[in-house]
C-alpha cells in the first residue's frame, strides 16, 4: 500500500464532525466504514490500492466519505424512531425553558429596580419555550425518512464524484490539443527568429510569434491549475488526503446511445416513484395530521414535485439527445480530419509541402481528435445524468 493511499485512514476514522473538504492528512492503515467481511479480501485490496477506478467510485464514497461515515454514524440514533419519539426529544428542552423563565422571577419584588429586566428576560425565555413546542407539535421526521435522507445524500456524492472523475479526464484529453498548438507556435517562432535574423521580416514578427507562444504555455498552465483542482476535490469526496496523488484511471465512455430503447414515459414514473426527496416528503406529509396548514402545504408541494421531477428527466433526456448528436459530430470532423492529416503526411514525405505547413494541420488534427474525446465524455455524463434522475435524483425543487 502506498504512502499517499495510507493517508485515508484518518479521513475514515475521524469522520465524525468532519468537513467534506479538509486538508489534514494522517499516516494512518486504511480504515473504513464497514466491517472486513463486507466484501472479498480482493474487493479490499481494490478499494484500499493507491488507485481510483471509475467503477470503484460507489463504494469509495460508501467506505472513505467523510460526510456518508458521519451520517452512519448520527443514523444509529435515529433508527427505528417514530414521529412521536422525535416530538419528545423536545419535551425536556420545553420543560428546562419554563423552569427558567419562573425562575427569573423568583424572589424579585415589582418594586426592585431589576425588575423590569428580570420580567423581560422570563417572558423571553417562555417565547422560546412555546415556539419550540410548536415545532414539537409540527415534527414529522421519523427514522425511515432520516434514512431517505442519509441515502440521498450519499447518490448526490457518488454522482458529483462521477462528474469530477469526467471533468478530470476532459482537461486530461483537451491538453493533448493544448500541447499540439505550443509546438505550433514554438516552431513558428523558431521560423519567425531565423527569417528575423536574415532580414527577411521585421522584429515585430518574432515578437508576435513570442506571444502566442507565451499564450500556449498560459493555457496548459491554466489546465493544469484547473486539473489539479478537481483531482484534489475528487481525492477528498473518495477518501484521500488533499494532497494526496493516486492514480486515476481513464474512465469507460460511451460514443453511442440507444435512444430507441429509452422509455421516457415509463421512465419519468419511475423517476417519480424513486426519488428520494419526493418520498421523504410524503413520509412528512403522512406524519402530519391531516387538514392541518402544515399538512396542506406538503400535500401542495408533492403535487408539484411529480411535475417537476418529471419535467427535469424531460430535459436530461433531451440533453442526451443533443450528446449524441454533438458526439457523431465530432467524430465526422475527426474523421475529416484524419484524411487531411494522411494526406499531409504523404506531401510531407515528397517534399511537396513544409513542416511548419505540416505541424498546423497536425494542430488541426489534435484540436479535432481531443474535441471528439472530449464529446464521447460528455455523452458518457449525460447518459450518467439521465439515469441518476431515473434512479432518485431527479430535481424536485424545494420540499
Amino acid at each position: 500500500m502506498k504512502d499517499n493511499r495510507l493517508k485515508r485512514g484518518a479521513m475514515a476514522a475521524g469522520a465524525v464532525g468532519m468537513s467534506l473538504f479538509m486538508t489534514a492528512a494522517f499516516p494512518m492503515s486504511a480504515l473504513a466504514g464497514s466491517p472486513e467481511f463486507a466484501y472479498t479480501q480482493e474487493k479490499w485490496a481494490a478499494l484500499r490500492d493507491n488507485v481510483m477506478e471509475y467503477e470503484e467510485l460507489n463504494d469509495l464514497i460508501h467506505e472513505y466519505n467523510a460526510t456518508v461515515l458521519n451520517n452512519r454514524a448520527e443514523y444509529d440514533d435515529y433508527r427505528g424512531k417514530s414521529s412521536d419519539r422525535f416530538k419528545n426529544d423536545y419535551a425536556d428542552t420545553v420543560q428546562d425553558l419554563y423552569d427558567a423563565s419562573d425562575k427569573m422571577l423568583e424572589n424579585v419584588d415589582e418594586d426592585q429596580p431589576g425588575y423590569a429586566s428580570a420580567l423581560a428576560g422570563s417572558i423571553s425565555t417562555r417565547i422560546q419555550a412555546q415556539r419550540m413546542q410548536e415545532t414539537a407539535d409540527s415534527e414529522n421526521m421519523d427514522g425511515d425518512i432520516k434514512k431517505l435522507e442519509y441515502d440521498r445524500q450519499e447518490a448526490e456524492l457518488v454522482r458529483t464524484a462521477q462528474t469530477k472523475m469526467n471533468q478530470y479526464w476532459q482537461k486530461v484529453k483537451n491538453r493533448q490539443s493544448l500541447e499540439a498548438s505550443l509546438s505550433l507556435a514554438q516552431a513558428r517562432e523558431s521560423a519567425a527568429a531565423v527569417r528575423v535574423q536574415a532580414g527577411m521580416e521585421p522584429q515585430a514578427r518574432l515578437m508576435e510569434a513570442q506571444e502566442a507562444v507565451q499564450s500556449a504555455q498560459a493555457s496548459i498552465q491554466a489546465s493544469d491549475q484547473e486539473m489539479d483542482t478537481v483531482r484534489r476535490e475528487l481525492c477528498l469526496l473518495t477518501g484521500w488526503s488533499y494532497d494526496a496523488s493516486p492514480e486515476i484511471r481513464e474512465i469507460p465512455v460511451t460514443r453511442t446511445v440507444d435512444l430507441g430503447a429509452i422509455d421516457l414515459e415509463g421512465d419519468k414514473q419511475r423517476a417519480v416513484e424513486q426519488n428520494y426527496a419526493l418520498r421523504a416528503a410524503k413520509g412528512k406529509m403522512n406524519n402530519t395530521n391531516y387538514g392541518t396548514v402544515q399538512n396542506k402545504v406538503l400535500q401542495v408541494n408533492v403535487g408539484e414535485a411529480e411535475q417537476k421531477i418529471k419535467t427535469d428527466v424531460e430535459n436530461r433526456y433531451q440533453n442526451l439527445k443533443q450528446a449524441q448528436s454533438d458526439q457523431d459530430q465530432a467524430a465526422a470532423e475527426l474523421a475529416l480530419e484524419q484524411r487531411n492529416l494522411d494526406a499531409a503526411s504523404r506531401k510531407l514525405e515528397n517534399g511537396s509541402i513544409k513542416r511548419n505547413e505540416y505541424l498546423g494541420i497536425q494542430d488541426g488534427y489534435a484540436a479535432k481528435a481531443a474535441a471528439e474525446q472530449v464529446s464521447a465524455l460528455k455523452l458518457t455524463q449525460a447518459q450518467e445524468d439521465y439515469w441518476w434522475a431515473v434512479n432518485g435524483l431527479a430535481d424536485a425543487g424545494s420540499l
